[in-house]
């Protein structure tokens, strides 16, 4: 009840300026008197929980005064936030079906009925209404725009995503490039799978120079051109991933090693590990170096390495691979305990997230370039302190 006050209270001060005004320029004192009596009896129908009856008195409170069409899109709004969507939409196609509203109260009370369809998942009718509001670039057009590209999302309708933000931007001063470029690797990963190739390079391409920091572009680009066999191209595309972002250098290490080993170019690859080590010593470099050191000077040695990293930079990642190694070297009776003890790190690995959303914290296991949480791009990375 008290939640319900209080969110009455905005709509009955903004109802009362206008019962006021209404009382100034009326003559007719009786017309005032029975816009007053519809009101409150809405009020009373809202309070004893007869929303449908409530509904009734404020639109025949709207059909005695016109004035009040702020009051009624603000109740609408409330019903809207209540999870009552039906009585939203009827409260502003009420409103919409009246004449002689002025163009910003039009396009106020199409936006609202917009949201209320959004709120439903009627996504094809508030698609419509927006469109409409947006052939007016005088009221409501950034927040409609705005509208548009998150339903132009949910239905993966990418093309027509990037086509409004580009308007968006274009009117907010916005910079818009980050999610114009994700549209781009989208468009790119749907050509890719229906077997254009070329096409797929092409978005790819328009990827990077709506955002030259697109990690997403760089990796598809990378994983592209591994499967063509281009493993120097695919090199170059995953290494451009350290300049971009390097929180995500992790999740390409795996594919820049298989490229330099089937160039059949060791050395490089030894090379190229110890300069990522020296610049920035995550667990993930470090295992990779741990790999490469065991296939090329044996486990011993793979041990020390790791060994000696650990004691700097303490990792469950790392104490399980250093446990691995050592299994390998143990006779049989020695073995129960490091194997009781390895599952005991693969347990609690398994209960750790793998990723983390940077602006809103939702976490899982795998890499999405969208949070679904937030919708933010881009904004979900490795966590690299496991």
């Amino acid at each position: 009840m008290i939640e319900l006050l209080c969110l009455l209270l905005p709509i009955a001060a903004l109802s009362g300026w206008y019962l006021g005004k209404k009382t100034v320029h009326q003559q007719n004192q009786g017309q005032s008197n029975s816009l007053s009596s519809d009101y409150y009896a809405g009020l009373n129908f809202l309070l004893n929980e007869q929303p449908d009856k409530a509904v009734d008195a404020f639109i025949k409170m709207l059909d005695a005064s016109p004035d009040t069409v702020e009051t009624t899109l603000a109740l609408g709004n409330f019903f809207r936030r209540r999870g009552e969507v039906d009585r939203a939409i009827r409260i502003h196609q009420n409103l919409i079906a009246k004449p002689n509203l002025t163009a910003k109260q039009k396009s106020q009370a199409l936006l609202e009925l917009a949201q209320d369809y959004m709120r439903a998942g009627v996504l094809d009718r508030a698609e419509t209404l927006l469109l409409e509001i947006v052939k007016n670039v005088d009221n409501n057009l950034d927040i409609s725009l705005r509208h548009l590209i998150d339903i132009y999302e949910r239905e993966k309708d990418w093309s027509k995503a990037i086509e409004v933000a580009v308007r968006l931007q274009s009117i907010s001063n916005q910079w818009m490039g980050r999610q114009i470029a994700h549209y781009y690797c989208e468009l790119a990963q749907i050509m890719w799978d229906a077997g254009k190739v070329r096409m797929s390079f092409k978005h790819l391409k328009q990827s990077l120079s709506s955002d030259g920091t697109c990690v997403r572009a760089s990796y598809l680009q990378g994983k592209y051109e591994k499967k063509l066999g281009e493993y120097k191209h695919a090199i170059k595309a995953f290494k451009r991933i350290e300049f971009q972002d390097r929180d995500y250098l992790p999740e390409v290490l795996t594919e820049i090693i298989e490229c330099y080993q089937l160039l059949n170019q060791d050395k490089k690859l030894g090379l190229y590990l110890e300069y990522l080590l020296q610049q920035s010593p995550s667990i993930s470099i470090v295992l990779a170096n741990a790999k490469n050191i065991k296939e090329s000077k044996g486990k011993a040695i793979a041990a020390q390495f790791l060994t000696k990293y650990l004691q700097k930079f303490p990792s469950v990642r790392g104490l399980k691979t250093l446990i691995e190694y050592h299994l390998l070297e143990l006779k049989n009776e020695l073995k129960s305990e490091w194997v009781m003890l390895q599952e005991y790190v693969e347990k609690l690995l398994d209960k750790k997230p793998v990723y983390q959303c940077k602006h809103c914290g939702f976490s899982g296991k795998t890499l999405l370039w969208q949070c679904p949480s937030c919708r933010n791009w881009a904004s979900v990375k490795p966590l690299s302190h496991e």
